[in-house]
């Protein structure tokens, strides 16, 4: 296998004239997911129990038969201060009632309780995958998703890498401003992809970036979240002068900040670079 060109880092993923562009195409991926597997989706749609799949995924791709053993996960998320042991006992549990996950085959050890992953977990995570790979190459010109195409054993390859990577970085820890009050909400990252996937392109000097939105209902709709906690988030947010309305609240266009804006593209592209760069060390190490 031709192994891919490096990744951009970071910096260069925030100062490519397409940017705005991927990103728009890349929420959009996001949210046809969220609508194919919706609840898979929620599941998975707070920054903690995003985290937690993550980490579940990674141990079930490192596992010579795809089971689990729960006291591993727990240990890792311990290990990692990612939740308490009984927020991800309770995620386990939840996965297991909406059949994303299921017990697998008993152990003569009747301490180790094996968890296997259903086959929508894994078709969710490819097409995780494959959104970021395509963006990259939207990015810079590359043929990752092609590569991927080929050989869809380079998920397996290559995840643990990603997760190992993510782990040592700040995305266990919530991210600052308002991207951290709405990251960790429930569903809130699906709530920053429908924004961020309606933004036009910035002008230099904008203060004000109008999105696709012009009341709470269009907001909420398919999302797993309240009125009553959106509008309240949303005017916290409000409050932090990251976005507003062009006129009378939730009857008006929605506008948000430059800099919430500036928040949301530093998150995906450090989680890029970060894919970028494991895919590629992953096809190096292709005999």
């Amino acid at each position: 296998m031709t192994v891919p060109h490096l990744s951009p880092t970071p910096a260069e993923i925030l100062a490519s004239g397409h940017l705005r562009a991927a990103l728009r195409t890349l929420a959009a991926g996001f949210l046809s997911l969220h609508t194919d597997m919706p609840r898979l989706s929620s599941i998975f749609a707070a920054q903690q129990r995003y985290m937690m799949g993550q980490v579940f995924l990674s141990l079930a791709f490192q596992s010579a038969d795809g089971t689990v053993l729960l006291s591993e996960f727990l240990h890792h998320i311990g290990r990692h201060t990612i939740a308490s042991r009984n927020t991800a006992d309770a995620f386990v549990k939840e996965m297991i009632r909406y059949d994303i996950a299921a017990d697998g085959p008993p152990r003569q050890d009747r301490r180790c309780r094996p968890i296997v992953l259903s086959d929508l977990a894994y078709e969710a995570i490819a097409r995780w995958f494959g959104l970021h790979l395509a963006t990259l190459d939207h990015l810079d010109g590359g043929h990752r998703a092609e590569a991927f195409n080929r050989d869809p054993t380079l998920l397996a390859r290559t995840h643990p890498r990603i997760v190992s990577a993510l782990l040592q970085s700040n995305f266990c820890a919530p991210p600052s401003g308002t991207f951290s009050l709405l990251t960790w909400l429930n569903e809130g990252g699906l709530l920053m992809d429908r924004l961020m996937g309606t933004l036009p392109d910035i002008p230099p000097g904008a203060t004000q970036v109008p999105t696709g939105f012009s009341a709470y209902g269009e907001l909420q709709s398919t999302l797993r979240i309240s009125r009553t906690h959106l509008v309240r988030n949303l005017r916290q947010a409000e409050d932090m002068g990251s976005l507003g309305w062009t006129g009378k609240r939730g009857q008006s266009v929605l506008w948000v900040s430059p800099g919430f804006v500036a928040e949301y593209d530093a998150y995906q592209a450090e989680k890029l670079a970060v894919i970028g760069h494991c895919f590629h060390a992953a096809c190096a190490a292709l005999p």
